[in-house]
């Protein structure tokens, strides 16, 4: 019987990719898990930012509705903006665990890189792919041949 192993270089890409995959899903669960949070007009308006549903939550105290309807219309876009750079911190220290940021910019995420690091996983995957599609063919081939052999030539079943 013939021996069938893709190697170390496909069991290591694996584990790799199995260990990629496990922190994209801790992340993303974290981000789904997130609500950005903001204020404004002294605590008399109130907001919520989510992954699933934007501004999720929005509550005017009733004693906010006294003021004018342009600094109204001002505070409570404050409050949103809050929410909203509050739910964006969430999410990029969420994305911590899997890219490094920083607030240097010498230092910060550069997301060319990032896509380059994406590219590099998947022209992986698609070089694995065409070693075990190649792996399969000759696996195959020798199947046949062993079989062949098995039966002997002009056995009836071998059409080589």
């Amino acid at each position: 019987m013939a021996d069938f192993s893709l190697g170390n270089g496909f069991e290591q890409f694996q584990r790799d990719m199995e260990q990629n995959m496990g922190d994209f899903t801790k992340m993303k669960e974290r981000i789904d898990a997130a609500v950005g949070k903001g204020e404004a007009a002294d605590g008399r308006i109130q907001a919520e930012f989510t992954a699933k549903g934007g501004l999720t939550r929005l509550d005017i105290d009733p004693r906010a509705m006294r003021l004018p309807s342009f600094e109204l219309t001002e505070q409570i876009k404050a409050a949103v903006n809050a929410a909203s750079a509050d739910f964006q911190t969430k999410v990029r220290e969420a994305s911590e665990s899997m890219f490094t940021m920083s607030d240097d910019p010498q230092k910060a995420m550069d997301p060319s890189a990032a896509l380059a690091s994406l590219d590099k996983i998947a022209n992986g995957f698609a070089g694995q792919m065409k070693d075990l599609a190649r792996e399969l063919g000759l696996q195959q081939q020798r199947a046949k041949e062993a079989m062949d052999n098995y039966r002997g030539p002009g056995h009836p079943g071998n059409y080589s």
